[in-house]
């Protein structure tokens, strides 16, 4: 996929989740499904941690490869203790795992291609990383972060205000590389 493909879809992503996170009914149904939920752990962690298997199993040599079938049952057990062993917000974790992979794909697509302003999808990128190892590793964090919002309607407001504007930012990159190609 091409890099002004993935900033794109990343930036309409950002703009749709913008939307709903100006509804309190929205972000409740959601915190209730992450919450309570026991398929969403199926889910997150389910499609997160599937997907990171696959990326462990075409390891290069150089990235442990020659190791990586050791590395396959031991992540693999791993996943599939975490939902018999620590259930309590095992969707969160899922979700966090599920970022990181995506992340992962979206620095791939983007890597050595000649993009105006990369540097402003990467750095999102990153946040998005930072925020999703705090997610990983103290998911309580998230909940109570959830809970405020859905409480709050001027934290709503301008979160989703920022991340609309970012959005929007974001979709704009690939269309104005597009005009700057066709109007020549």
């Amino acid at each position: 996929m091409s890099g002004n493909v993935t900033i794109f879809i990343a930036g309409m992503v950002v703009v749709l989740l913008s939307l709903l996170s100006f509804s309190s009914n929205c972000l409740q149904r959601f915190n209730d499904w992450l919450l309570f939920s026991k398929y969403a752990p199926l889910v997150t962690l389910g499609i997160g941690g599937t997907s990171f298997l696959i990326n462990v199993f075409h390891l290069s040599t150089a990235d442990f490869g020659e190791h990586k079938f050791a590395l396959l049952i031991v992540f693999g057990m791993v996943i599939l203790l975490s939902f018999f062993q620590m259930r309590e917000l095992l969707s969160m974790r899922g979700l966090a795992v599920l970022l990181l992979v995506c992340s992962k794909v979206m620095l791939d697509n983007v890597y050595c291609e000649p993009i105006l302003w990369k540097n402003c999808f990467i750095s999102f990128i990153y946040l998005i990383i930072i925020f999703s190892m705090l997610i990983g590793s103290m998911p309580y964090l998230f909940r109570d972060f959830l809970d405020f919002l859905i409480k709050s309607k001027t934290s709503r407001i301008i979160l989703g205000a920022f991340s609309m504007t970012y959005g929007i930012v974001l979709v704009s990159i690939p269309l104005r590389t597009a005009s700057q190609y066709l109007f020549r």
